[in-house]
């Protein structure tokens, strides 16, 4: 049993991948007292579910457009520069936001704004930190660090919500702001306390385009990644909107209110939780794109039962499974493309992950919206659920996926 867990924990033998995953801890905690915070903020300010979506919309859209150039940019300059820059950006938005709450001067709009500031550093921050884990963990233990990060940032969508919505009631939204602020700093202190190894950089003025064209020929040319890239983006964009619409199955199935729904929102996180934990105690990738497709599909027949659902228990249940399979799948694509791919061009690759990680979602939620409003939320979940099902399985049937895996 102990070998066991010395096995689920290994990368943190690593130096640098203490720093990194001590920053995390703070950082990504003070981001879900935020996000909270922010969502209350826009509605107090408006009251207005449509503007909710914009403020969502703002956070995510500059992803689309972004996430390939900061690829580039991180295959052609050090990463670990790029990071604490994007830290510090970040830090500022969320001073910015605090002193505005906190003196009463925030409008609508200025929210709207910062977070369209927020969406742009995220944009090319992502990319960069996922291409950057071979810089702090070696080549074996690359897997481990990449499910253990995803057991942090679950284990922060359990617990931090929660806290943020305490502080929120006692002390306003503006405290949470200025703890997500004072977090980055726990980031910044890491990344320059480490010593990384020097990795191999592009160079070339005037092929920008060819460069960028090169990361998506590599994916389009990996089937097994092209494979694991199209079940993620469907999951993204048909499976992950089940949050948004989670409210109205709470009320209106379950009749639990606001209880029950804090309830199935802590079981889809301990069902990601687990399944991130799983993965850590992994040795090696055999097998990992097969488990994604299966993953994926048993979410996608979770999310089914869930939209029809009028048992509680029977939706906690759901919930662990679809948390599972999306921690799954998220984690197993990340690390087949981190396993796959080139170091010079690591960067341009995982921009993509990052493209569908980020800007999928707000699509799959505003679709899912405007369907639920037409066809009800029960419909709606459940077919996203089969679109899930389906991706999964012609993913599964691919014979380049097969070979592949």
């Amino acid at each position: 049993m102990a070998g066991i867990k010395l096995q689920t924990f290994r990368a943190l033998r690593e130096r640098n991948f203490r720093l990194f995953f001590v920053g995390q801890v703070l950082s990504v905690s003070g981001t879900w007292a935020q996000r909270v915070a922010q969502a209350w903020l826009a509605y107090r300010l408006t009251h207005s579910s449509l503007y909710l979506g914009y403020v969502t919309f703002a956070a995510s859209a500059p992803a689309f457009l972004l996430t390939p150039i900061a690829g580039l940019l991180a295959d052609r300059v050090e990463r670990r520069r790029i990071l604490v820059w994007a830290q510090f950006f970040a830090m500022l938005q969320a001073v910015a936001l605090a002193i505005a709450t906190l003196s009463g001067a925030i409008t609508a709009n200025w929210l709207l704004l910062l977070s369209l500031v927020l969406g742009i550093v995220n944009a090319f921050e992502n990319p960069t930190r996922q291409s950057f884990y071979t810089e702090m963990v070696e080549t074996e233990d690359l897997s481990n660090a990449i499910a253990l990060n995803a057991s942090l940032v679950n284990a922060a969508r359990v617990i931090g919500p929660a806290v943020a919505g305490g502080l929120v009631a006692l002390w306003g939204e503006g405290i949470c702001f200025a703890i997500n602020a004072a977090s980055f700093l726990a980031v910044i202190v890491a990344l320059l306390m480490m010593k990384v190894k020097p990795v191999a950089k592009v160079s070339g003025r005037g092929k920008n385009w060819k460069m960028l064209r090169e990361g998506f020929t590599f994916v389009r040319g990996t089937p097994m990644l092209a494979a694991m890239l199209f079940n993620f983006g469907i999951f993204n964009l048909a499976g992950s909107p089940y949050q948004t619409l989670l409210p109205i199955l709470a009320a209106e199935r379950l009749l639990t209110g606001p209880a029950g729904l804090g309830w199935l929102v802590s079981a889809s996180g301990i069902g990601a939780i687990a399944s991130s934990l799983v993965l850590a105690s992994r040795l090696n990738t055999r097998g990992l794109p097969m488990a994604s497709f299966i993953a994926s599909a048993l979410a996608g027949v979770a999310l089914v039962v869930l939209g029809f659902s009028r048992s509680l228990a029977l939706s906690l249940v759901m919930m662990l499974i679809v948390g599972a399979g999306y921690s799954t799948t998220l984690a197993a694509t990340q690390t087949m493309m981190q396993t796959w791919v080139q170091e010079v061009m690591r960067g341009r690759v995982m921009s993509f992950y990052s493209l569908i990680f980020l800007g999928v979602p707000p699509i799959g939620s505003l679709i899912a919206g405007i369907a639920a409003a037409r066809f009800h939320a029960t419909v709606t979940v459940a077919i996203g659920g089969l679109l899930c099902v389906a991706g999964a399985l012609y993913c599964a049937r691919s014979e380049g996926t097969t070979a592949g895996s």
